[in-house]
């Protein structure tokens, strides 16, 4: 069965970071490493990366980019999870997306948390980008967020061989149970070539072979822009 997108090659993962780091104040040391001891998996290098690419795209639309840790103070270390886990838990970064133009306040953008779907289920997003107000009220009352204060949500699949049929419609199943006010996105590396027909016959929001220096690294990143800016133009 033919394939589509970009498969991660030799090296892909230190350039992974590279891209993370060039999204970063440039003395903010990190956590994540791409060799050595300690390796980070490359699945969590791949949230990091889209992570990376929201501040980018934020940043291109105007975006005042803030990194904090759980208690809204400044970050002396760039931490993400390694595992899935919960908005209101544990002392790591996310960013805060602030921009004067946008009544509806600012954003919070987090890697690896639970969100919850209509069925009052959680699930994990990989990346998700949700309003700060709802983010406030989750770490004050030690609850996940509903799908209802999302704005992104990113199913991020990291794969050396393509991913198959059933992941496929897993991502739909996920994307039935976001609210319709957020945007559920799947950014992959490769795919088996029925999947991509999957969504297109869905019309699910998807790129593919999303990795650093190609076509899809730049159009996933005009996706997060249009909505940022809808989000920012919006009543």
């Amino acid at each position: 069965m033919t394939s589509q997108g970009q498969a991660p090659g030799p090296g892909t993962e230190r350039r992974l970071l590279d891209r993370l780091k060039a999204s970063l104040p440039a003395a903010l040391p990190t956590a994540l490493a791409a060799a050595g001891a300690d390796p980070t998996a490359g699945n969590d290098l791949y949230e990091a990366y889209l992570f990376s690419l929201v501040l980018r795209a934020a940043g291109a639309e105007g975006y005042a980019v803030d990194l904090q840790q759980s208690d809204g103070g400044p970050t002396s270390e760039f931490r993400l999870r390694r595992g899935p886990g919960r908005l209101p838990t544990g002392d790591f970064t996310h960013a805060v997306l602030s921009h004067p133009g946008a009544a509806k306040g600012s954003l919070e953008v987090h890697t690896g948390i639970a969100v919850i779907g209509a069925s009052k289920v959680a699930h994990e997003a990989d990346v998700l980008v949700l309003r700060q107000d709802v983010a406030d009220r989750c770490r004050r009352l030690r609850i996940d967020p509903n799908s209802a204060g999302a704005v992104i949500v990113v199913e991020g699949k990291y794969y050396t061989r393509p991913l198959s049929l059933g992941m496929g419609r897993q991502f739909l199943g996920l994307d039935s149970e976001m609210s319709r006010r957020a945007k559920t996105i799947l950014a992959a590396t490769v795919v088996n070539r029925s999947v991509m027909h999957l969504l297109q016959g869905r019309e699910r929001a998807y790129e593919l072979g999303v990795l650093p220096g190609l076509k899809a690294e730049h159009d996933l990143k005009e996706r997060f822009a249009t909505i940022l800016r809808g989000y920012r133009n919006g009543p």
